[in-house]
């Protein structure tokens, strides 16, 4: 369920909902600069941070270092990947001739959260932004690489 939101006009290049792939839950955990400054933003703007559960895979290996991982996933929205989800992914896989799964599922939860919390702006951080344009062309989804 969306939370209420308490914006107004948002900035340009400021989200209603902010989606990390696996390279930005890495760097959000490691507080790297950039990605804090995207997630200090999103907070002030009490935009939605989603994690895919693909992600958080990519990521953690259950040892000591999670600790930071663990700490990101807690101030976000982890989303599992059920069968709608994977489906959709599956589409823009097939439309796009790609065969990143795990980034198709990344872009699909994008997609997904613009429906799923009635958000008009959606920003994706990623060090993949290439891959992932591909999967988003015609979505309303900014892609940025970090």
């Amino acid at each position: 369920m969306a939370r209420p939101r308490r914006r107004g006009h948002a900035p340009a290049g400021v989200s209603d909902l902010l989606v990390l792939d696996a390279e930005g839950l890495s760097k959000a955990a490691a507080d790297d600069p950039r990605v804090q400054a995207w997630l200090e933003r999103a907070r002030e703007l009490d935009a939605d941070i989603v994690i895919s559960a693909v992600t958080l895979a990519e990521v953690v290996r259950g040892v000591a270092r999670d600790a930071g991982v663990n700490r990101v996933v807690k101030a976000a929205e982890l989303w599992p990947a059920g069968e709608q989800l994977a489906r959709h992914a599956g589409r823009l896989l097939a439309k796009a001739g790609s065969g990143a799964t795990i980034d198709a599922l990344v872009a699909a939860t994008a997609v997904a959260g613009l429906e799923r919390h009635g958000a008009t702006h959606c920003v994706v951080l990623t060090s993949d932004p290439h891959d992932l344009g591909v999967l988003l062309t015609g979505e309303h989804v900014r892609i940025v690489g970090i």
